[in-house]
């Protein structure tokens, strides 16, 4: 059926190509449903190899380009993603955001679907627009860069089943799938690159304990140092709220103390901290050695140029995405949680 209707109807002809080609079009050549080709043409692994093989053959042949409305409706979907995103003021400043929303954008670039920001305010929560956003239809599925331990209520997407997934953090207890790095582990490094290079009496400046990513660093500081027979001293330890203001206002009290290195858990604090440092009259990394965590680009041209844990946000997002779109799709099962690998990168603070 297959090769002898294609003959006849020579898909390549130019009269074919001269109309607007739909998947009406290709089904009807191929001998399926127009369910079948969305499917496969979406790269669904419920159709068989061989089926989206003709498919794909067939709709190359045609010259088929499907619009994003055109797919969306045949497959009852939106072609949107929703990036959620914290309620901060001047949020896209922070490298952070800035980075995790271009690597979502990519992604959802790639395979064709359309991004929309929500702020997570309290009406976004008190009027469960992170519900009514998936039975409205107005989205396929969302993601959150920027979460807290707060952020319970979220679990609700997961008993409704509703694509969804943390990009950098996750939920501590619950089931929803997350894509992050492995920020334990990062704090680790710090701490052991600073040991290794002789230092004894090592402060931390943390960001928030609400958030994942800030506790996990901490506690990768603290086994750190136990494993290197040194007791934790919480005299050692300070807030920065992930600001340069707040790394430098943390040093200034940290100083009191005279610590020998500083492991920052952020990039912006360790900045802060190395001008605290530098306006106290001391040298980096003569009397103090500093390292951050994040690697992001403002790291590499600070002076002296800072030693850091590599924590790709553009990446992690980005993966978070993608793996968000093979769950729409019916690639992957739901319970991805992913850390990803960190890396310390060696420069001048140190």
């Amino acid at each position: 059926m297959y090769g002898n209707q294609n003959i006849r109807k020579d898909i390549g002809n130019t009269a074919l190509r001269n109309h607007h080609v739909t998947i009406k079009d290709i089904a009807s050549s191929v001998g399926v449903s127009t369910a079948t080709v969305s499917l496969a043409l979406s790269g669904n692994s419920r159709i068989s190899e061989e089926t989206c093989r003709k498919i794909i053959m067939t709709a190359k042949k045609f010259g088929y380009s499907p619009s994003s409305a055109a797919r969306s409706l045949a497959m009852n979907k939106s072609g949107n993603i929703a990036l959620m995103i914290p309620n901060l003021d001047q949020i896209f400043q922070q490298s952070f955001f800035a980075l995790a929303m271009n690597g979502v954008y990519d992604a959802c670039l790639a395979k064709s679907y359309s991004l929309r920001l929500e702020v997570v305010s309290d009406s976004f929560v008190s009027s469960r627009r992170f519900i009514k956003l998936f039975q409205e239809r107005s989205v396929d599925g969302m993601l959150y860069a920027g979460s807290t331990s707060a952020d319970t209520y979220l679990n609700q997407l997961y008993e409704l089943k509703y694509p969804f997934i943390f990009a950098g953090s996750y939920l501590n207890g619950s089931n929803l799938p997350f894509v992050t790095g492995d920020n334990k582990k990062g704090g680790a490094l710090a701490v052991e690159h600073l040991l290794n290079s002789g230092r004894r009496k090592i402060a931390h400046i943390y960001g928030d304990f609400n958030i994942t990513s800030s506790l996990d660093r901490f506690n990768g500081y603290r086994d750190a140092l136990e494993k290197a027979g040194i007791v934790f001293d919480d005299s050692l330890t300070a807030p920065g709220g992930f600001s340069e203001k707040g790394g430098a206002s943390a040093m200034k009290k940290l100083l009191k103390q005279k610590p020998d290195a500083v492991f920052a858990g952020n990039d912006i604090m360790a900045a802060g901290a190395i001008r605290e440092i530098k306006r106290s009259g001391l040298s980096v990394p003569d009397d103090i050695s500093v390292c951050g965590m994040d690697d992001i680009p403002l790291a590499s041209a600070m002076s002296p140029a800072l030693t850091t844990v590599k924590y790709d946000i553009y990446g992690i997002a980005r993966r978070a995405a993608e793996k968000l779109i093979d769950i729409i799709e019916g690639r992957q099962p739901e319970q991805v949680k992913e850390f990803l690998p960190v890396e310390l990168i060696k420069r001048d603070s140190c």
